[in-house]
């Protein structure tokens, strides 16, 4: 066994919304399944302790966590995203177009124009409800090991809420269904709020697209494990400016969705330097003066260095992209709509390449694969 590797390795996975630009997760999931496959193979114990995501994420996450196992997982996305796909081009419109008219499996048009002033939303999302049952078990998820964790923002109190399959001590028990993935995904104004026991909720995007600190504190505190936190961020930093108010609006949902992870980024660089110290000043307390609590809560605190070892996809690295051998160009304005046979098989190919290319060099940084792997 490699010196630099661990007995056990638990994977973290967040997922981001952003529409048809989950297809680049569907790919890149299937990477990590096969890598962890790889590892299984070769003798080690490697497990997703949390699968957490907004949005199409949350659909995403729901789809892998809902599953028998990684194959299974790998088949109930290639159903769903099959069942999202609008087919190619059709009387000329462009394809980011044609979801402006519903995408099948997901939502669709309302035609109560008599009621129009009082409309809070122009789609209708009660296929997705069904889409939902069809590809994840819902058994399975509630009784899985891994944590699964989407959020949604409760419309009346402005407060972020997690649906979670694990509930903290404080929390009550629930049984995650298609209404709570769904919740996850109702971005207004273009889709309803979804109603949840007397409440109704909002896209957790709204308030945070990239929930990692319900994925950090799944991660177990044993010192035998090696922890990998694979985020996915969907969104590119560079754009050319905007041209009309649909690329106006489509390049505010850009920034304001992307950006938080890289902000979150450059904060774990001062979080990791606080741990070290910690670390350095419990060592130098005497063997007498320690306690079982101080031991615990600076083992406790040492779960947070994760946060300087994020393994993040995403879509501007530029270098990343290059070796990924990928066109740097931006895509169109609008992508997140895309929801065409070939969008979605373009961003699933793009996404393995991406994850397949990253990973493949932090498992072998981490001693899981062989070095010509």
């Amino acid at each position: 066994m490699d010196a630099l590797a661990k007995d056990k390795v638990e994977v973290g996975l967040v997922l981001q919304g952003g529409g048809a630009l989950g297809a680049y997760e569907f790919g890149a999931i299937e990477a990590l399944l096969e890598l962890m496959d790889t590892v299984d193979r070769a003798g080690r114990t490697i497990t997703l302790a949390a699968v957490t995501g907004v949005s199409i994420g949350a659909i995403n996450a729901a789809c892998v966590v809902g599953a028998a196992g990684r194959a299974d997982a790998k088949l109930r996305l290639n159903g769903l995203w099959s069942e999202l796909s609008l087919g190619n081009h059709w009387w000329g419109i462009a394809d980011h177009d044609l979801a402006l008219f519903g995408v099948h499996g997901f939502y669709k048009q309302r035609y109560d124009y008599w009621d129009v002033l009082n409309w809070k939303n122009f789609y209708d999302t009660s296929p997705m409800l069904e889409t939902l049952k069809n590809h994840v078990d819902f058994a399975a998820l509630n009784a899985s090991p891994t944590a699964f964790v989407v959020t949604a923002v409760d419309v009346a109190s402005g407060e972020l809420t997690r649906f979670r399959n694990h509930p903290r001590k404080d929390e009550q028990q629930i049984a995650i269904k298609p209404q709570h993935v769904l919740a996850s995904g109702s971005l207004p104004p273009g889709f309803p709020a979804t109603p949840i026991d007397n409440r109704t909720f909002w896209d957790g995007g709204i308030v945070d697209n990239t929930p990692l600190g319900d994925a950090i504190e799944a991660f177990s505190g044993a010192a035998d494990v090696d922890r990998i936190l694979v985020v996915m961020n969907l969104f590119r930093n560079k754009r050319a400016a905007p041209k009309n108010m649909i690329e106006v609006n489509d390049r505010l949902s850009e920034l304001r969705y992307g950006n938080r992870l890289r902000q979150d980024g450059a904060n774990a660089a001062v979080i990791n330097e606080l741990l070290q110290t910690i670390e350095a000043l419990s060592a130098a307390v005497p063997e007498a003066a320690r306690t079982p609590d101080l031991d615990r809560r600076v083992t406790q605190a040492q779960r947070f260095k994760t946060l300087g070892a994020i393994t993040n996809i995403d879509l501007a690295d530029s270098d990343l992209v290059k070796a990924a051998g990928l066109l740097e160009e931006a895509e169109d304005s609008g992508a997140f709509r895309d929801f065409s046979a070939g969008g979605i098989e373009r961003r699933r190919k793009a996404g393995y390449r991406l994850a397949q290319v990253k990973l493949d060099e932090v498992f072998k940084a981490r001693g899981l694969l062989p070095a010509l792997h």
